[in-house]
C-alpha cells in the first residue's frame, strides 16, 4: 500500500505539473500564431495524442528502472511492487486522461470566445486506454532491458506493436496508414482489445521483472 501511495502521489503530482506547464505553452503558442492567421487546429489535441503518450511511456520506464530497485532495497518483494505498479498504471492513466480533458474544456471555451475552429478528438475512454497501454509498455521495456541488457532490444517491436493497438481508435495518431483515423471500422469492441493489450503487456512485465537482478553499489 505504501508503494502504491508513493507512486501515485509523487508521479501524478509530477504529471500534473508537466501538463500544466505544457498547456500554458500551448496556449501561448496558439495566441502567438493567431496574430498571423486563423487558428484551425487544436494544438492541445496534437500534444496529448502525439507527445503525452511518450511521456506516459517514460513514466512507466521510470517506475521499473528507478523505483523497483529502491523498493527491493527497502525490503519490499518484487511481487508486492509489481502489484502496486499495476494499480498505479491505471490510476496514472486516469489522472492523465482527466488532465487532458480539463485542457480540452479550457481550450474549447477559449476557442469559442475567439471564434476559432476546433478539431475533433478522441473520447475519454480512448485516451484512458491509450495512456494505460503506453504506461504498461514503458514498464515492459524497462523490465526487459534491466533483466537482459542489450538483448532487451528484442522487446521493442513487441512492445510497440501493443502500443499501436489503442491508437487505432484515436483521431490524429495516424498509427495505421491503411485504417488511419477510422475508429468507425472497429466499433466499441476495439476498446476491449485495447484493455486486453494492457493485460498481456502487464503479464509479460510481471514474468520478466520477477527475475530482474538488483545490483547494489559498493561504497
Amino acid at each position: 500500500m505504501k508503494i502504491f501511495r508513493h507512486l501515485t502521489v509523487s508521479l501524478v503530482s509530477f504529471g500534473a505539473a508537466v501538463a500544466a506547464c505544457v498547456f500554458v505553452a500551448v496556449l501561448a503558442a496558439t495566441f502567438s500564431f493567431s496574430a498571423f492567421g486563423d487558428i484551425a487546429i487544436s494544438w492541445w489535441m496534437l500534444v496529448t495524442v502525439q507527445i503525452a503518450r511518450w511521456f506516459v511511456l517514460f513514466v512507466g520506464v521510470y517506475v521499473i528502472h528507478n523505483v523497483l530497485p529502491i523498493a527491493i532495497a527497502h525490503g519490499r518483494t518484487r511481487r508486492e511492487f509489481l502489484g502496486a505498479a499495476t494499480g498505479f498504471s491505471a490510476v496514472f492513466a486516469l489522472a492523465m486522461t482527466l488532465l487532458t480533458w480539463l485542457g480540452f474544456l479550457i481550450e474549447g471555451s477559449i476557442f469559442s470566445l475567439m471564434d476559432w475552429r476546433s478539431m475533433g478528438h478522441g473520447s475519454v475512454l480512448s485516451y484512458f486506454l491509450m495512456f494505460l497501454v503506453w504506461c504498461a509498455v514503458g514498464m515492459f521495456f524497462a523490465a526487459a532491458f534491466d533483466r537482459w541488457g542489450y538483448v532487451g532490444l528484442l522487446a521493442l517491436p513487441v512492445g510497440l506493436a501493443f502500443a499501436l493497438v489503442p491508437g487505432i481508435t484515436m483521431p490524429g495518431t495516424g498509427d495505421m496508414p491503411l485504417i488511419r483515423n477510422a475508429p468507425e471500422l472497429l466499433g466499441d469492441g476495439w476498446h476491449v482489445v485495447s484493455l486486453g493489450a494492457w493485460a498481456v503487456v502487464m503479464a509479460m512485465t510481471w514474468a520478466i521483472a520477477r527475475e530482474i537482478p538488483v545490483r547494489t553499489k559498493v561504497g
